[in-house]
């Protein structure tokens, strides 16, 4: 897990992310819906990012609730950090309601470690699979980064 919380320089977001193309669930304190038909698009141990028609305002809090691979899910409370519309009204009329209309980041509130397990297990995995294929492709004399 040592590759989990990698630090770079040039992002301005706290640790690696892991692309995760899955359907996600947001919705207030109360269970309502913030955003219909949002799709997750990355996901990291503080946050993901998430494409939808139409993006909540920054410091929205949210309750997340996504699926992962293997089956599991995870739920945790959290609160938007950015937004962005992907469309310029001044320039293309109004949004259309397409799914990449908006996009926007959230990141996880009070999350305890135990928590982000299966967040942490999913980036191992992601990394033992990319080791595993630089192996075989020394193997085969292939360039290590084809």
């Amino acid at each position: 897990m040592a590759h989990a919380k990698l630090e770079r320089e040039d992002s301005k977001r706290g640790g690696d992310r892991i692309p995760l193309f899955s359907r996600i669930l947001l919705t207030t304190e109360g269970g309502q819906p913030v955003v219909e038909g949002a799709t997750c698009t990355n996901i990291g141990l503080g946050g993901l990012c998430v494409h939808a028609a139409s993006a909540p305002d920054p410091g929205t809090p949210l309750v997340i609730e996504v699926r992962l691979a293997g089956d599991r899910s995870f739920r945790c409370r959290g609160h938007v950090r950015w937004s962005r519309v992907t469309l310029h009204p001044e320039l293309f009329g109004t949004p259309k309601g397409s799914p990449d209309d908006a996009h926007f980041g959230i990141c996880f509130d009070g999350t305890s470690t135990q928590d982000l397990l299966p967040i942490a297990r999913l980036m191992v995995a992601r990394e033992e699979a990319r080791h595993r294929g630089r192996r075989i492709r020394r193997l085969h004399g292939l360039p290590a980064h084809a």
